[in-house]
């Protein structure tokens, strides 16, 4: 690179000529899995550039602490990346799944070395196990969102490029499950296929701004998937009229309508759920209620949660619990389980999954789990933990302290935010016992960390 670059003044649209970074690979990527370019006066995240190659690079997106940039011209490959099809480069260009480029091997690597950085150097923890890879790492996702573009007569799905409205549709739906995928090539893009031709026309003529599909990975002989659509405008009712009659006659598919209203959901149509099984455990699941997107990786962390309870006598919390997987899986080896989800339609169908599974030693209640901790945290034993990306509150924390809990099973998917907890726990008495990380989430940068620990 010319030494004078770095006088340069960045600005969005700025094109930097042969622009290379001299890290290895671990190094040179960020925690997100973007290349880093340091030879300015602030860091410039380029997406779709490995270490060691050689890109001319546009800035998309400017502000006073970093930039971020497109490669549009690379010179020179790197060793390290991986030729895609053109299906997967779709994939790989809309920057939903940035580390695609990278043999399996080396995405695994580089987010060992993540998670071992950030325990070593804040919390001077220096254990990490080695992570839990997914053997599927492709078609592993039983949930996808799509935005909708309509062109005339042509209907576009994809996502968002990275700080953009820009859609990169997508022919195939390479990490969805197998019936996502069917449904979504069979049905929604095959304009030859005759079949379920008026429930696609029924679906297009209330214009959604947004498609998710939820489906189970396992044990879904029937193929039976959740479509639900994100509208921006109350439809005519009759759309939706015709919509529900048309469905009634295909019992797979069921449907949820919904307007997006800032952070609110207001639901228009809505089904009675499908059913997810985990071993001998079903769960009903529908909407916005959460489950986890791996359901093999999941199952790994479920069964070693259950393993780290040693006593079938503790009464044990489940905070942020969504439909009640992690509380019924562990309730044979407890004395009492709470299960706390401030989802109101979660809560509901916790409650149904409790008769399902008939569990009687399991309590599911309608809160916010940060508040929940704070008034409760004296009569729980074992407490797990399993939040949003912000992590816990730090009332929670401060309960957590003050309580007699003797033991903390904390399952994060940031570890920014999960080191940042830990640190105020081991300052306050709590040692680490274990941590593993898992790949819950190949092709991109996201990390699942199940974490373990005890009080002095």
């Amino acid at each position: 690179m010319d030494n004078n670059q770095n006088k340069i003044t960045l600005k969005k649209g700025l094109i930097l000529k042969k622009i290379q970074n001299q890290s290895n690979l671990n190094q040179g990527l960020s925690y997100e899995g973007l290349c880093i370019i340091r030879d300015f006066d602030i860091p410039i995240f380029v997406y779709n550039l490995l270490p060691n190659e050689i890109a001319d690079i546009e800035i998309t997106y400017y502000s006073k602490k970093c930039c971020f940039a497109k490669v549009i011209k690379l010179w020179n490959k790197s060793s390290k990346r991986k030729e895609l099809n053109n299906q997967l480069k779709e994939l790989y260009e809309s920057g939903s799944s940035p580390l695609l480029s990278l043999s399996y091997q080396d995405q695994l690597n580089f987010k060992q070395t993540i998670i071992n950085n950030l325990f070593q150097r804040n919390l001077n923890y220096f254990n990490v196990k080695k992570i839990i890879k997914s053997n599927n790492q492709l078609n592993y996702r039983n949930k996808i969102s799509l935005q909708i573009e309509y062109h005339e007569n042509q209907i576009k799905f994809g996502f968002y490029k990275k700080h953009s409205h820009q859609l990169i549709a997508q022919s195939d739906l390479y990490l969805g499950n197998s019936t996502i995928k069917k449904f979504y090539k069979n049905i929604l893009l095959d304009p030859n296929n005759q079949f379920d031709q008026e429930l696609k026309k029924a679906i297009f003529n209330l214009k959604p701004k947004k498609i998710i599909l939820r489906s189970p990975s396992n044990n879904n002989l029937n193929e039976e998937i959740e479509i639900i659509l994100i509208l921006k405008n109350h439809p005519n009712k009759n759309l939706i009229d015709n919509l529900e009659k048309i469905n009634k006659k295909i019992s797979i598919y069921k449907f949820s309508i919904f307007i997006e209203n800032k952070n609110h959901w207001i639901n228009l149509l809505h089904h009675n759920g499908i059913e997810y099984q985990i071993n001998n455990f079903r769960f009903n699941v529908k909407n916005d209620s959460f489950y986890q997107i791996n359901e093999e990786i999941m199952v790994l962390i479920y069964q070693q949660i259950f393993d780290w309870i040693e006593s079938s006598n503790l009464n044990i919390v489940d905070a942020f619990s969504g439909v009640g997987t992690i509380g019924s899986y562990i309730a044979n080896k407890a004395n009492k389980v709470y299960s706390i989800e401030i989802n109101q339609i979660a809560t509901m169908l916790a409650k149904s999954n409790i008769l399902k599974n008939k569990l009687k030693n399991l309590e599911v209640i309608n809160d916010d789990a940060n508040d929940w901790i704070v008034k409760n945290a004296k009569k729980i034993d074992l407490a797990i933990f399993d939040p949003p990306r912000e992590g816990l509150k730090k009332q929670s924390i401060e309960a957590i302290i003050q309580s007699k809990i003797k033991k903390i099973i904390y399952l994060s998917c940031d570890p920014k935010t999960l080191v940042r907890d830990l640190k105020e726990l081991i300052n306050n008495n709590y040692l680490i016992k274990e941590v593993i990380p898992y790949d819950m989430f190949p092709q991109t940068h996201h990390i699942e960390t199940l974490v373990l620990l005890e009080k002095k």
